[in-house]
């Protein structure tokens, strides 16, 4: 039977993203959905638009009251109806790891593989206390977000982001996280479509999703590291493939390797669909 491969977001983002991998894998012959994580996909708000920065640090979010379990359990349904009519490869990238995690823990017998593409895969604490670890030490992300925060997290529940910042450097720096091997104007693209809200998913236990031996452990698995990322170092993609195989050692991660930085790939899919088409003849 025809898989379907099911597509979750990375932070920051909607289902969107993922419009040129689904492209590509349409002329691949592959059957995909993309999904929107609760709270995502609602759109840019005048204040946003216009860069009326005062008016668009107060408004409220969307996303303000978004747990783990809507995340999981959002996934958890899509899975089970595209489920019906085939077997299912579940794909998630960057932030987009912990919700594929916390679905193959609860669903495992519905899900043919999970795929990590520069996913976070956490196995032996919160996903938050990897990101002050030492294979995270030389990531670009944080220093150049930290420019265009918005809001106090931790008073607002919820991080904001200004992604359409003037700043030149700011601009030049996100690429070089984000973007690396990518064209600015391709890069811009993809900025574009971020959405300025994310959960603050450090400070929240409901978003301490950690791979279960028994569940999540019973399913084969594979990551594709990207090798230029400078957002979730490579060093940062090991570790995750290092615990998951200790601790299911019977069961290892498939590693393959892609180029590109952290979101390059979503622009430039060639390479990244290849891996994901093998999946579906395996």
């Amino acid at each position: 039977m025809i898989p379907t491969y099911v597509f979750v977001h990375p932070s920051g983002s909607n289902s969107t993203a993922w419009t040129a991998m689904q492209r590509e894998m349409a002329f691949r012959g592959h059957r995909t959905l993309a999904v929107d994580l609760p709270g995502r996909g609602t759109g840019f708000t005048r204040a946003y638009q216009t860069q009326d920065l005062e008016t668009f640090a107060a408004e409220p979010s969307p996303i303000a009251d978004v747990t783990g379990p809507d995340w999981v359990g959002h996934v958890v349904d899509a899975v089970r109806r595209v489920r019906e009519h085939g077997p299912v490869i579940l794909v998630g990238h960057s932030l987009g790891g912990l919700t594929i995690t916390g679905v193959a823990n609860q669903i495992p017998d519905f899900l043919d593989r999970i795929v990590y593409i520069a996913a976070q895969c956490p196995v032996t604490m919160a996903g938050a206390d990897y990101i002050s670890e030492p294979e995270w030490a030389s990531s670009k992300l944080f220093p150049v977000t930290a420019k265009i925060t918005m809001t106090n997290p931790a008073e607002r529940g919820y991080i904001r982001l200004n992604w359409r910042t003037a700043d030149p450097d700011v601009v030049d720096g996100l690429h070089e996280a984000l973007g690396s091997g990518a064209n600015p104007d391709a890069f811009i693209r993809l900025l574009n479509g971020f959405e300025p809200d994310e959960v603050w998913w450090q400070t929240n236990p409901t978003f301490d999703y950690r791979v279960e031996k028994d569940t999540w452990g019973r399913v084969p698995h594979s990551y594709i590291r990207l090798t230029e990322d400078k957002s979730m170092p490579p060093a940062a993609q090991e570790r995750y493939i290092k615990e998951a195989d200790a601790l299911t050692p019977e069961n290892p991660f498939d590693v393959h390797f892609a180029a590109g930085g952290h979101g390059t790939f979503l622009h430039h899919p060639a390479e990244v669909a290849a891996i994901l088409s093998g999946f579906s003849r395996a």
